[in-house]
C-alpha cells in the first residue's frame, strides 16, 4: 500500500511524489497539499496538464476534479480504493462517460481510515463509536 504508518501525519501529496519518483527519478511532479476546491485549482490549473491522475478521497473532490478536467477537455484517470478493492476509470470529455453521468450508490460502509482519521460526516462518528464500544 502507498500509505503506511511511518506516513502518519505528514501530506499525502509528498508521500505520493516521493514513492512516484521512487519508479521516475527524473519525472517532474509537483505536490500540492492544499485543498482540491481553492480557487487557484480552476479550469485554467487544470488546462495545464495533459491527463490528470486523481486518487481523491471523498466524492465531493472527485466530483469537483471530474468537472474541471470536462471543463478544461483534459482526461482524467479516476481511481480508488475501498478496503480491498479497488478501481480506474478513464474519464474523456465527448468520449466516456464522466464520473457523475451515473449516480454512485450511497455507501454502506465506510474505510477504516476515514472512520480513525477524518471523520467528515454524523454517520462516521457512528460507526467509530460502534467499534469502539461494541
Amino acid at each position: 500500500f502507498l500509505f503506511q504508518r511511518c506516513h502518519v501525519g505528514r501530506s499525502k501529496a509528498l508521500v505520493a511524489r516521493e514513492a512516484a519518483l521512487r519508479f521516475n527519478s527524473s519525472a517532474v511532479i509537483q505536490a500540492y497539499h492544499a485543498n482540491i476546491k481553492d480557487p487557484r485549482f480552476g479550469v485554467e490549473f487544470f488546462r495545464g496538464f495533459t491527463i490528470v491522475l486523481n486518487a481523491l478521497d471523498n466524492l465531493d473532490a472527485r466530483r469537483h476534479v471530474n468537472r474541471m478536467c470536462l471543463a478544461a477537455d483534459v482526461p482524467l484517470v479516476e481511481s480508488g480504493t475501498s478496503g480491498f478493492l479497488g478501481q480506474v476509470t478513464i474519464i474523456k470529455r465527448g468520449v466516456t462517460e464522466c464520473y457523475e453521468c451515473r449516480p454512485k450508490p450511497t455507501p454502506k460502509t465506510f474505510a477504516v481510515c476515514t472512520i480513525r482519521s477524518n471523520p467528515t460526516l454524523l454517520v462516521h462518528c457512528v460507526v467509530w463509536s460502534k467499534m469502539v464500544f461494541d
